[in-house]
């Protein structure tokens, strides 16, 4: 069985920029190892990155001692301390003051969930979700969380086309209809809105336009937010 790496292994032997750090490369792969896997053992994180035992433990026990990762017995987990750049990020994104206000209001308005994602290489990451009292909530995905870029509407959008919308029934989720709009430019988005419905829903295509159409109204508020919006 083939074994997913968290990024690629750094290539030793390749040549490489002096302004690069192969160390840091190495150690922020420790990191990027825990994406769905909360909990994982020396062994495990040296299959996920392509390290050698040792250099995970060394650079694992590291992380533990600069804060950034939790030991208990064998098992090692991700620390608080790793949200601090996260925030940084969505502070200077303003998100707290202009995206989550917004989508919190057109969640209201539909009457259900709205996400906001950016992509990060070949996945849709999450950066802000807003959900109704109540709503229907399909994945129970946070702030951080992946979603691939072909199966979900959401990560089709980010892929950019010339189309103002997806719709996307079943693909990632059984029974589940995905649907998304780019926040800018359909050819270029820096972000991508969506949500979920039922497909057992009745009346789904009716259903369907009310929410792109809440959709594209929250998208067209948050064109003004820094970092959101691409050029046309």
């Amino acid at each position: 069985m083939s074994v997913t790496r968290f990024p690629p292994p750094v290539n030793e032997s390749a040549q490489m920029s002096k302004t690069l750090s192969t160390t840091l490369l190495k150690g922020l792969g420790v990191l990027s190892a825990f994406e769905g896997a909360p909990v994982l053992t020396l062994s495990q994180i040296a299959d996920r990155t392509g390290l050698d035992r040792s250099t995970a433990r060394r650079l694992t026990l590291t992380l533990v001692e600069a804060g950034w990762a939790r030991q208990q017995g064998r098992a090692f987990s991700l620390a608080p301390r790793v949200l601090r750049p996260a925030g940084a990020f969505l502070q200077a994104g303003s998100f707290g003051r202009a995206v989550q206000p917004t989508l919190n209001a057109h969640a209201e308005a539909l009457g259900g969930e709205i996400s906001l994602a950016l992509r990060d290489d070949t996945v849709a990451v999450y950066v802000a979700h807003s959900a109704r009292p109540g709503a229907r909530v399909s994945l129970g995905l946070t702030v951080g969380s992946t979603l691939p870029l072909d199966t979900t509407a959401i990560g089709q959008v980010l892929q950019g086309s010339d189309q103002p919308a997806q719709v996307i029934r079943g693909a990632y989720e059984a029974g589940v209809c995905g649907l998304a709009v780019p926040v800018g430019a359909p050819h270029a988005p820096l972000a991508a809105l969506g949500t979920t419905l039922p497909l057992a829903l009745p009346d789904l295509d009716t259903r369907l336009e009310t929410a792109l159409a809440a959709l594209q109204m929250a998208a067209a508020d948050l064109r003004d937010v820094p970092g959101l919006a691409s050029a046309a």
